[in-house]
């Protein structure tokens, strides 16, 4: 007998759409690391692998990658996810980040998970929860997100193919005015969700949270 009690989850039904820049350009922010650690590419790869291991974890439908860089594409497909180039062009208006992350998600119709590329201590059972109550949202909603640590910017963006990502500077407000629905506004949940790294002080909390196994070993070696 089927317990009518319990909800399936959304991740089958979901695709996971991630952009990540070319390796070389990538993460200029994250500055100054330790002389030891101080190579941005090995860190960048290091934190995408242990964010894909966590979404592979969490069982999505299907995983997108989009980047101008043929190792991150190597990468991603270790991990099964399809790999897109990153588009020629962009519509006015539009950040590069946002028109990578529509490009990835053209071809695919249901619901989309747009990530964050940098959550070295997320955990698949936090993207499961968040994509659930998404779920929820999104039989009223045309989208809900989960907020990064700061509270301005967003980890998360779970919408329908034809709603616009609205990433950067200030995109919680943005996705607010957009209609999406805020997941968790109090930040009472999901911290190794919302710990994106662009900074020192975001590298520094996510090792308090708990590092992914090769963020760590980089950093330690």
């Amino acid at each position: 007998m089927v317990d009518m009690g319990v909800r399936p989850s959304a991740a089958p039904e979901t695709t996971v759409v991630l952009a990540v820049k070319a390796l070389d350009d990538a993460k200029s922010r994250l500055r100054p690391l330790p002389p030891a650690h101080d190579d941005r590419p090995a860190l960048v790869v290091a934190m995408l692998t242990d964010t894909l291991t966590a979404v592979v974890a969490a069982g999505p439908r299907r995983i997108v990658v989009v980047s101008p860089d043929v190792r991150v594409h190597t990468i991603a497909s270790d991990f099964g996810a399809v790999t897109v180039d990153e588009p020629t062009s962009r519509p006015a208006g539009w950040t590069a980040l946002n028109a990578a992350l529509a490009h990835g998600a053209a071809a695919f119709d249901g619901p989309i998970a747009y990530l964050q590329a940098d959550l070295p201590a997320m955990r698949a059972r936090s993207l499961q929860e968040a994509l659930d109550e998404a779920a929820d949202e999104l039989v009223d909603a045309p989208a809900a997100f989960v907020s990064d640590r700061a509270g301005t910017g967003t980890a998360l963006l779970v919408a329908g193919p034809s709603f616009r990502p609205l990433f950067g500077v200030g995109s919680a407000a943005a996705h607010r005015a957009a209609a999406a629905v805020e997941l968790d506004p109090d930040h009472s949940r999901w911290p190794d969700l919302r710990t994106d790294i662009d900074t020192p002080d975001d590298l520094a909390a996510a090792r308090v949270l708990g590092l992914g196994g090769t963020t760590s070993q980089l950093l330690l070696g």
